[in-house]
């Protein structure tokens, strides 16, 4: 016996905005399709809204253990595909609501799922609609292993808080916490491997080791520190900074942070820069003169 299940999702761009796509996944197959309204809406995005854009659609076979356990099953990946469709388009992509023909409805989202807000003026980390299934497919399938070991669905939420920011100060301190995730990650895996990790720079410095990726510079965690200890992004560690150095500062980081989330959650190679240098230079920044 099957089941029909059906939701909207709000605000996922698909690289070449395709009408259908399917996600393969270990319980079957998810189909995404564009709403009919799709282009009224994309621009409502762009104007500052938010929108459903797609369905996704999946058939539930009920299993030997009943309908409780098979639909829990579903919604356990439903959450990495809403992740990892956040993830990888830089949007907040939110459950909206079931479909009327769909045999499960639920009056509201667990509180892990991405919440509904606004676009953000990020880039697409993938080119293509093929890329996107295959990192989708990805973090889908490793989420029940690796994905919770690294930590994917608080990395995830605060990586949107982060590119959603409203001040430099706002996003400074939103990075400072995605490197504080990992930094732990590396003190518990530094532990398996024998290693004694004392700091947090050594906790980063492993991080990058560990997936064979260049070191971050001290720039982002000296802006951070002045940040925290005296009230301002440049003046002691990271001392007589413009706006644009501490852009450059933060986009680096945010750029590292891309490149560790993509070989933690294997979601293979990292296609694209998406935070060059000047990314954040008109943004806002109060604590500069």
């Amino acid at each position: 016996m099957s089941e029909h299940l059906g939701f909207y999702l709000c605000n996922l761009i698909i690289p070449g905005e395709p009408e259908k796509l399917e996600i393969n996944t270990r319980l079957g197959t998810w189909e995404l399709e564009r709403e009919h309204r799709y282009l009224e809406v994309k621009q409502a995005l762009a104007d500052g809204r938010v929108g459903e854009t797609y369905s996704i659609m999946t058939d539930v076979v009920v299993g030997p253990s009943g309908r409780a356990a098979s639909l829990d099953a579903v919604f356990d990946e439903l959450l990495p595909i809403c992740l990892a469709s956040s993830y990888l388009t830089g949007a907040s992509v939110a459950v909206s609501r079931s479909h009327p023909f769909s045999e499960c409805s639920f009056l509201q989202v667990g509180p892990h799922f991405p919440r509904l807000r606004a676009v953000c003026e990020i880039d697409s980390v993938v080119n293509t609609q093929q890329q996107f299934a295959e990192r989708v497919e990805a973090f889908v399938r490793n989420h029940s292993v690796s994905g919770f070991a690294e930590k994917d669905r608080l990395l995830v939420h605060h990586w949107l808080n982060a590119v959603a920011c409203w001040s430099m100060e706002d996003l400074c301190l939103s990075t400072g916490t995605l490197l504080e995730i990992i930094a732990a990650t590396a003190e518990r895996e530094g532990k398996v491997a024998g290693q004694s990790l004392m700091n947090f720079n050594q906790r980063i410095q492993f991080a990058a080791t560990r997936f064979t990726l260049p070191q971050l510079s001290a720039d982002f965690r000296n802006m951070r520190n002045d940040l925290v200890h005296e009230g301002t992004l440049s003046i002691k560690k990271f001392p007589n900074k413009s706006l644009a150095e501490c852009a450059a500062a933060v986009a680096e980081a945010l750029h590292w942070i891309d490149q560790y989330m993509h070989a933690a959650l294997g979601l293979g190679s990292l296609i694209s820069n998406r935070f060059p240098a000047n990314t954040y230079r008109s943004l806002n920044a109060f604590s500069l003169d």
